[in-house]
């Protein structure tokens, strides 16, 4: 493993240990940050289809439904390419040109919505992250939610191969890892 890459890893790890040690009476003030870290480090440590993100264009994050993620996103984003990518945080709504995202982050509990914009990208490269208790169970590839007062995140590995986006196994075992419930609800 590469110098560049080791210390990425550590200082992704480092992020995602902090967030998960934070106190429950910390949480409800820092989750913008924690949810914007670990968008932020999904990108880092995922690879996308080069026909998805050609070498040298930007990366394109989208937030749904979250202003505060969207401007911490922003500040953590701000000067700070991943690989070679230049990373643009963008507000979207649901009749927004989706498939332009390379991450899709989708806040609040709307099920039915949910439903609605991950029908459309079930194959698409777009790494779609959520907050609704069935969002990765039912075709997301991730979701990200507080137990017991952390922040913690589980990935779908039925979506991830259908969006051919590659997660780094060292991510993966940070997470919890799920499936498609098969029914296609939430």
């Amino acid at each position: 493993m590469g110098a560049v890459r080791y210390f990425r890893l550590t200082a992704a790890s480092a992020v995602a240990t902090l967030a998960l040690a934070l106190p429950a009476w910390a949480q409800p003030m820092a989750e913008p940050a924690i949810r914007a870290a670990f968008l932020y480090n999904f990108a880092k440590f995922t690879q996308w289809p080069a026909d998805s993100l050609p070498a040298g264009a930007p990366m394109t994050l989208c937030v749904m439904g979250d202003g505060a993620v969207a401007g911490t996103l922003k500040q953590l984003a701000a000067g700070h390419p991943i690989d070679g990518h230049d990373v643009r945080v963008v507000a979207m709504t649901a009749d927004g040109a989706l498939r332009s995202c390379q991450i899709l982050y989708v806040a609040g509990n709307d099920p039915q919505r949910d439903s609605d914009i991950l029908g459309p990208l079930r194959a698409a490269p777009v790494l779609t992250v959520g907050d609704t208790p069935r969002f990765a169970v039912a075709g997301g590839v991730a979701r990200v939610f507080v137990d017991n007062g952390r922040m913690r995140f589980a990935v779908n590995m039925d979506a991830m191969q259908r969006t051919r986006l590659h997660i780094s196994s060292k991510v993966l075992a940070l997470g919890l890892v799920v499936k498609d419930d098969g029914d296609g609800t939430h």
